[in-house]
């Protein structure tokens, strides 16, 4: 094959395209078994390391699909972190906003990774070749049991970025089953530079800004040293939702009413009284017919801040507020688009000669990242709280004031409140550190090209949540003392501290080298072994621990594993124009079989100028530390149908039930299961590259990708739907004034309501993937007019079928929300047909100009299917059928879909100033606005595929010195 072909996809294609043929120059590579530096001359090719392998090669384009993304395609994106960087890789899926948005969820200020939106945990992240240690979290989301905090690896420290598309747990274990994401770091340099930068919107929001150095001094070759260490600060400004303008903000206000009133919440400092419907219910649920004997106000507040409840401000008809006067507590100040946050890092390495053909080297990075999450204060509602301690259940609150109380309104009856602790700060703040150490030593000897090193990677997190109630001074209230003393108590409030840790210690040793002779050349063997302990640490804030913490629940956990693991990898190139690859990985985990998972791959050469290639790889994901021992995430399941007490409109309680019933808030807390098994995964790729010439070159690859034996979750519709069968799972209220009756009144037995559900993980289900990725570059040497250079890279999903059980009906959900399209499924991301993007860019002299269109399909939300049953007509999720219902929305929306979005963008970077480059980057150039999506009723667009930023900014100045 020619060099045409050979050299496609890889920096060294790019370089030597737009230089001639004649150019010499160095390139930094990187690859499982450190970096080395290969020159090239002319046409002369030098073996480097690629992604996925082992084995130094010639051609870098292998069998298997690689995606490099160089330092000018990331310059070209204007990304200011390396969340937003990943966003411009088509084959990646959705991921998690919670290091954007109020600090929500389980995983606060962490940053992560979904390729084909097979979730974090199904997608490995490499520093250099390596692994970098789990974020010190335990979600109890599907996929994000094992969570690669992108937080710590700085933008400008990256020298580019290769994705591997297709299953590599046979070269690197597991968490390889969707792919590898390696980050290649700046090495090798002399000199020194610095870069300041500055963003945000046209309308100045969503600032950030930040500074960047490097200096690096010696050369391995003729000093026989290299020490390089980079810098970088960052800043991001916090923006509010209502500053968020670059949405379907009138829509938003039309069908989410979000800004469109005043209204916000009846919940502020001036108390809401309610009765209680039965003596010793402890039901306290009104409806509008006894709302105005049954609920009082305490309107105490400004004229200003009272309002009277009508659908104008966008009520429903059957609100209890209607027609009634109460204080309005504005939240909206409390809810951001983005939080405020500050991220700081350094990275050096170094490499000395200590003979030669041994080299020993170095890495010590360390990262700090700071997010600080605004809220609204804390709120005490009617119903039943669920509490948790370390090993469990607490004991449950809800506010009672007895007849006689000097709060309650009611002389003949008990009442609760709704209250806010306004005088109680909001929000969250979190703190993530990491460090990493790494030294080996590398060389050749007989032959074999050797490296072992040893890595200690440590991530640590610190999350403060600021006013929480403590539990025994809230509960005076009960005991007779008045709100307005227990709000005034120094000791109601608490900000509740969790310390985190996560760290990895490894030692590995790896060699290959060439022997014998086939017709197509010398077979490349590899073959290696890893050790490496794993360990977690989760600790709650002690009062949370102890039960004493109103509503909050624990993530606790302390254990630790050793994995044992050994590869192999060969490659036969049985003739001139054909090889085959192969790899196999056994990897030994406590408790658990020892795991093999095999890959094969091969490479037809049919002509010069097109070559065949494909892959089939076996995967694996082991269950991680919090699936397997004691403790984990408890949390809230809110908005729960409970089936026996609610009927099957999920509207109408039944008789002696309340509202709350088709949508409570009950606790929940993860179960682990010693005998998990690891989820398993085939993944196969066909697919072409055609070069007809040294300017144009295209990749096409086919993929399916099946992974079975899901570690889930079990669901609360599952534990509630199974009730009768396995009722350890659900604990209910057992006093009989609270049962459902029957016809005649009479109560029955075991249909208290909800307080707790626990949801052991299990395996079950599979997801299966099938679609294609597209790559393509052209690249044109204009004389005296410069060059041009144009990348496309483009991922197509054909098909996706999610099975929850075996045996359960699987439909095609590319192009929709999974669970919306089968409304008997409860997960799978949304999923567009389409994301692409292409960049085009012009070279002349001290000048360089960047064009990109980036393209994100349209997502559908139709419901089609519920299980084993078709709709004999599909319907909108958000129309009259649907549960969901919004006024107007298939008025605006007919086809009932999130519509694609098209952005474009602008750059210019000029280096005619002595030592400077100044470049300027314009994102979303026509200013395009996130699409609407109704099932984001705080923002209006989804925030895991588009972004509210609007016509976006970057202004980029370096300096370097010579």
């Amino acid at each position: 094959m020619n060099k045409q072909l050979i050299l496609k996809r890889s920096v060294l294609a790019v370089a030597m395209a737009l230089g001639g043929t004649s150019i010499v120059f160095a390139q930094t590579v990187s690859g499982d078994s450190g970096t080395t530096t290969e020159t090239t001359t002319g046409s002369h090719i030098q073996k480097v390391v690629v992604t996925g392998s082992n084995i130094k090669r010639a051609d870098t384009e292998a069998s298997s699909p690689i995606s490099v993304m160089t330092a000018q395609d990331i310059k070209n994106t204007g990304a200011a972190s390396v969340s937003d960087l990943m966003k411009f890789i088509p084959s990646m899926g959705t991921d998690g906003a919670q290091d954007f948005q109020s600090g929500s969820g389980f995983a606060k200020g962490v940053a992560t990774a979904s390729l084909r939106g097979l979730g974090s945990s199904s997608t490995l992240v490499l520093l250099n070749g390596r692994r970098i240690t789990p974020a010190p979290y335990a979600d109890p989301n599907n996929g994000n049991s094992v969570l690669y905090d992108l937080n710590s690896i700085p933008v400008s420290a990256i020298e580019r970025v290769e994705v591997l598309q297709d299953g590599a747990s046979a070269v690197y274990g597991s968490d390889a089953i969707a792919g590898v994401i390696n980050f290649i770091l700046k090495q090798n340099y002399e000199g020194a530079e610095v870069a300041a930068r500055y963003s945000g919107n046209d309308n100045n929001r969503f600032r950030r800004k930040g500074f960047n150095g490097i200096f690096g001094k010696g050369n391995l070759d003729t000093d026989g040293y290299n020490f390089m260490i980079t810098a970088d600060i960052n800043q991001r400004d916090r923006t509010t939702r209502r500053e968020a303008t670059d949405v379907e903000y009138d829509q938003l206000r039309i069908l989410n009413g979000r800004f469109a009133s005043p209204y916000a919440s009846s919940t502020s400092q001036y108390p809401t009284f309610f009765r209680e419907t039965k003596s010793g219910s402890k039901n306290f649920g009104v409806t509008q017919a006894n709302a105005p004997t049954n609920m009082k106000f305490t309107v105490g507040c400004p004229a200003s801040e009272q309002i009277t409840g009508s659908t104008a401000i966008g009520l429903l008809p059957t609100s209890t507020l209607i027609g009634r006067t109460f204080c309005n507590y504005d939240n909206t100040p409390f809810l951001e688009a983005q939080g405020y946050g500050r991220d700081a890092n350094i990275i050096s390495h170094g490499e000395l000669k200590l003979g030669q053909s041994v080299t020993g080297f170095a890495d010590v990075a360390y990262s700090r990242s700071i997010r600080e999450y605004t809220g609204e204060p804390i709120a005490i509602g009617t119903g039943v709280t669920s509490n948790w301690t370390a090993n469990g259940p607490a004991p449950t609150y809800q506010t009672i004031l007895p007849i006689g109380h000097p709060d309650n309104p009611f002389t003949d009856a008990r009442a609760s409140i709704q209250y806010r602790f306004t005088n109680l700060r909001g929000g969250s703040s979190v703190l993530n550190e990491g460090k990493r150490l790494l030294a080996g030593v590398k060389g050749t000897h007989m032959g074999w090209d050797w490296e072992s090193a040893l890595l200690w990677n440590r991530a640590e997190n610190e999350t403060t949540s600021y006013g929480r109630l403590f539990l025994p001074t809230l509960s005076k209230i009960n005991a007779g003392a008045s709100i307005a003393s227990v709000a005034a108590d120094p000791t109601i409030g608490h900000d509740v501290l969790t310390t985190n840790m996560s760290q990895i210690t490894q030692w590995d040793a790896k060699a290959s080298r060439e022997f014998g002779q086939l017709a197509g050349g010398a077979i490349g063997f590899a073959a290696g072994v890893e050790l490496r302990k794993e360990k977690i640490g989760l600790t709650p804030d002690p009062l949370v621990a102890s039960g004493q913490i109103f509503g909050l629940a624990n993530t606790i956990l302390n254990s630790e594993r050793n994995v044992k693991s050994a590869f192999v990898e060969a490659r036969l190139p049985v003739l001139k124009n054909l090889e085959f690859d192969f790899a196999g990985r056994a990897d030994k985990y406590p408790n658990l079989k020892t795991n093999y998972v095999p890959k094969v791959g091969g490479k037809w050469t049919v002509t010069d100028t097109f070559a065949i290639r494909g892959t089939y790889a076996e995967g694996f994901r082991a269950p991680s530390l919090s699936q397997i021992v004691p403790g984990g995430a408890q949390f809230f399941l809110n908005g729960t149908w409970d089936p026996k007490r609610c009927n099957e409109d999920e509207i109408t309680p039944k008789p002696n039930g309340t509202t709350a019933d088709c949508a409570k808030s009950v606790g929940g807390s993860g179960g682990f299961n010693p005998d998990l098994k690891p989820e398993t995964s085939k993944s196969y790729n066909l697919g072409f590259i055609w070069s007809p010439s040294s300017k144009f070159d295209v990749s096409v690859d086919f993929y399916r990708i099946k992974r079975e034996n899901e570690i889930v979750l079990g669901s609360s519709y599952d534990a509630l739907k199974n009730e009768d069968r396995v009722p350890g799972n659900v604990v209910r209220d057992t006093n009989p004034v609270n049962f459902i009756t029957d016809a005649s009144g009479k109560p029955i037995p075991g249909t208290g309501p909800l307080i707790m559900l626990f949801l052991p993980w299990q395996n079950q289900g599979l997801t299966e993937l099938r679609g294609a990725d597209i790559e393509a570059h052209h690249r044109l040497n204009l004389g005296q007019w410069g060059s041009l250079s144009t990348t496309l890279r483009s991922s197509y999903v054909d098909t996706l079928y999610i099975q929850t059980f075996a045996g359960d009906p699987m439909h095609n959900l590319a192009g929709s929300y999974p669970s919306v399209r089968d409304w008997a499924l409860s997960s799978g991301s949304p999923t567009p047909r389409w994301k692409s993007n292409i960049s085009t860019t012009w070279r002349y002299a001290d000048h360089a100009v960047n064009l990109n269109a980036n393209y994100i399909g349209k997502v559908s939300r139709l419901r089609i299917w519920e299980g084993e049953t078709t709709y004999p007509q599909p319907y909108c999720q958000y129309s009259t059928q649907g549960s969901n219902t919004i006024p107007l929305y298939t008025t605006y929306y007919p086809r009932c879909e999130v519509k694609e979005w098209v952005t474009f963008g602008l750059g210019y970077t000029y280096t005619g100033l002595k030592n400077w480059t100044m470049s300027v980057n314009i994102q979303n150039l026509l200013d395009e606005k996130a699409p609407y999506d109704p099932g984001y009723t705080a923002s209006g667009y989804n925030e895991t595929l588009h972004n509210p930023y609007g016509r976006y900014f970057t202004l980029n100045a370096r300096y370097t010195f010579k």
